[in-house]
């Protein structure tokens, strides 16, 4: 198998998460409200992750710094017209699987 970086590979993680979250939004599976909390409550996990040694304390202090950036930076998708964020129109469906026994 091939070994990316540690860059690389969170570089990845980052624009697969991105996309999956601008998909949730346009296609209603949440409100852009709750997108935004997602994004907050990632930063908040981090901010609190910040303890111990010093490359631990600014590596998770900066991943903080970039989920709120992330947060302004979708901000088109999060209220494309400037109005305020409303509910999901199409009511959550089930999304259980059942495998067999």
């Amino acid at each position: 198998m091939t070994k990316f970086s540690t860059d690389a590979a969170g570089f990845a993680a980052l624009t697969l998460c991105e996309l999956i979250l601008q998909q949730c939004v346009k296609n209603n599976l949440f409100t852009p409200t709750e997108g935004k909390q997602i994004l907050k409550a990632a930063a908040e996990r981090h901010e609190s992750c910040a303890e111990g040694e010093d490359e631990k304390i600014a590596l998770n202090m900066e991943t903080a710094h970039l989920l709120r950036r992330l947060s302004s930076g979708l901000g088109p998708l999060f209220d494309p017209e400037g109005r305020p964020a409303t509910k999901a129109k199409r009511p959550l469906q089930e999304t259980w699987v059942k495998f067999p026994d």
